[in-house]
């Protein structure tokens, strides 16, 4: 037999033990293990085999081509997370398409020397009226660049030091200083380098600019220099519809591919009333505005941002610098806002389900297209009250309203378009249909058609491809789904669910030697009340083990190895080749580990 309960062992303790006896709570839930004593308990298409010192059925073929391991020991005192080690291993070609004698494979994971970076800094330019840019501490941050979609993101940071003279004695004057350094020991691979400079004595108002570094691949060994000369600055002035107030809102520049700043953020001032005796006529005012910024990738022009601030509603306005800036001048620059003049308008609307009972829901409102101005974008976060009511104050234009249920799995996310017209009264009225959560159900047996029992059953949302930073805040994005989970009892389960796609896994228990089941890109259809079944066999595993040593070779415990491999599926912008998780397990305190990994994934 392969299926075993794990409270049998437990009990058998206690009938030949004392009066005393008494057996955990967690011990006495019963669950699907993987055991056995000789390969015809296996049955076709497995074997028995020796996995971590136990006898368990093991499949005979395997199809794990793209294998990604990931390491991440337990974070230290030192580190407030986990460090993500990817191993650069061919580990699916260890796994012929077919063995005999079980696909059980021995492999010790090392984790890699990190990659040592020493680095300085020398900004250019004099802030504050008199202190040098290599005053200036700078706060240094690390943004892992995926070698593939779906891997988990990952960041490191640090602090500079001043960086003084040689022959400079330790409490000599700060003018010594030549710049800043700062040291990071790291996981090599490629990165987006941040490097934003933090206030120096009592000079804040005018701090050097941020600085971005994208897509640096870092070696075992760097020395970097970073010599940035005087910032650029933009200046010029911005023209003000009559009557529309801007004093606290802020201008910067972003990075178009990730939204990071990379200028000083000016903080608008309404300035001086008009002189007695000005024309009411006057169609707009004049604001000025001067930023610093570093523009280190010629490729990418940045995006000149203008946010109004908390509370007030009107659009975000952005203008790509290089449509604006002819010449490459950055100086001058006239921008305005004349074309988003119109004052905002109430909106008020309600969440109901099918029968007009309200729902409580997080209600997302963004723009798709803000009345002539398509560099304009709106959105806003709300909740309704308990009657199902949200309002909202919105510049007239095409909205996409999301509408999530608060606590309720078994309503689904709406989404809903919103058109309307500049206007004084209220456009009022406007109902959100929540509809009915669609359910995933099914049933899970065993290798040999036991129904399992214990296991973790988990939805969780299938990623989708990058989009640019100008693309997400210009176009509405669909909330992605909530991830749903539960259990399995007497080898069925039924979750609530969103509309979309979601990659599915039954993940056994640990220490039964059951593998995950995995189905990437499970899709929940739209309808309402969709009903996806499903009818499952959790297979034998194909098994990875071996031990887990640290960069001075002793053994690593309590260390997570995480397995990951590719798929792909078509979507509506294409092809998108991503990974998803098919197992996870951790070190023992020796070092030891045992990874039953799901011989293929199914569509």
């Amino acid at each position: 037999m392969s299926w075993r309960p794990a409270v049998r062992v437990a009990l058998l303790a206690c009938l030949t033990g004392s009066a005393a006896c008494s057996i955990p709570l967690e011990a006495t839930e019963s669950g699907s293990m993987n055991a056995c004593d000789s390969s015809n308990e296996c049955g076709p298409g497995a074997t028995c085999a020796d996995v971590g010192g136990q006898r368990a059925c093991v499949s005979t073929s395997a199809h794990l081509d793209g294998l990604i391991l990931e390491v991440r020991p337990r974070a230290s005192r030192a580190l407030s997370a986990e460090v993500s080690h990817l191993l650069d291993l061919d580990v699916g070609s260890g796994f012929p398409p077919h063995d005999a004698a079980g696909q059980v494979r021995f492999l010790d994971l090392g984790i890699p020397a990190p990659a040592r970076v020493n680095a300085t800094v020398r900004l250019g330019g004099v802030y504050c009226g008199g202190f040098a840019g290599t005053q200036f501490p700078v706060r240094v941050e690390f943004r892992r660049v995926a070698p593939v979609l779906g891997l988990p993101a990952q960041s490191y940071a640090t602090a500079s030091e001043p960086d003084v003279e040689p022959d400079a004695a330790v409490d000599q004057e700060p003018e010594s200083t030549i710049g800043q350094k700062f040291q990071a020991a790291i996981p090599t691979g490629d990165y987006h380098i941040y490097l934003v400079p933090q206030p120096y004595l009592d000079c804040s108002d005018d701090v050097p600019p941020p600085i971005l570094l994208p897509n640096q691949p870092i070696p075992e060994q760097w020395n970097l220099g970073i010599n940035a000369d005087e910032p650029a600055v933009l200046q010029g002035s911005l023209q003000v519809p009559q009557g529309v107030r801007v004093d606290g809102w802020k201008l910067d520049l972003v990075d178009p591919l990730t939204g990071s700043v990379i200028s000083q953020v000016d903080v608008l001032a309404q300035g001086e009333p008009p002189e007695p005796g000005t024309p009411t006529q006057v169609e707009f005012s004049v604001k000025y505005y001067s930023v610093k910024f570093y523009w280190a990738d010629k490729e990418k022009s940045p995006l000149v941002r203008l946010r109004p601030k908390d509370g007030d509603p009107r659009p975000t306005v952005y203008w790509e610098l290089a449509g604006i800036a002819l010449q490459g001048s950055t100086g001058n620059l006239n921008l305005s806002l004349l074309q988003v003049d119109a004052a905002a308008r109430r909106v008020e609307g309600q969440t109901v389900d099918a029968k007009g009972n309200p729902v409580l829901s997080a209600v997302r409102i963004q723009s798709a297209n803000i009345d002539r101005a398509p560099t304009a974008a709106y959105k806003l976060d709300t909740e309704t009250d308990a009657n199902g009511l949200f309002r909202a104050d919105l510049p007239p234009g095409e909205y996409v309203i999301f509408a999530r249920p608060i606590n309720d799995t078994t309503k689904a996310t709406a989404r809903q378009s919103l058109k309307f017209p500049a206007g004084d009264d209220c456009f009022c009225g406007q109902s959100v249909l929540i509809p009915e959560a669609g359910t995933l159900r099914g049933r899970v047996q065993g290798p040999l058609g036991e129904l399992m029992d214990g296991a973790t059953v988990l939805a969780v949302p299938s990623v989708g491809e990058v989009t640019p930073y100008l693309g997400q805040v210009l176009t509405p994005e669909p909330l992605p789904p909530r991830q749903a989970s539960g259990v399995l009892r007497k080898g069925s389960f039924s979750l609530g669910a969103d509309p979309g796609e979601f990659d599915f896994s039954v993940r056994p228990r640990p220490g039964s030697t059951y593998p995950w089941l995995v189905r990437p890109r499970l899709a929940v259809s739209a309808t309402d009340a969709a009903v996806t079944e499903l009818d499952l066999a959790v297979p034998y595993p194909a098994v990875l083990q071996g031990g887990v040593r640290d960069e001075s070779g002793a053994p690593l415990g309590d260390a997570a190895v995480v397995a990951w491999l590719p798929v792909e599926s078509k979507t509506a912008q294409g092809p998108v080749r991503a990974v998803i998780q098919i197992g996870e397990t951790r070190s023992n305190p020796d070092g030891s580990y045992v990874l039953p990994l799901p011989p293929s994934t199914s569509r």
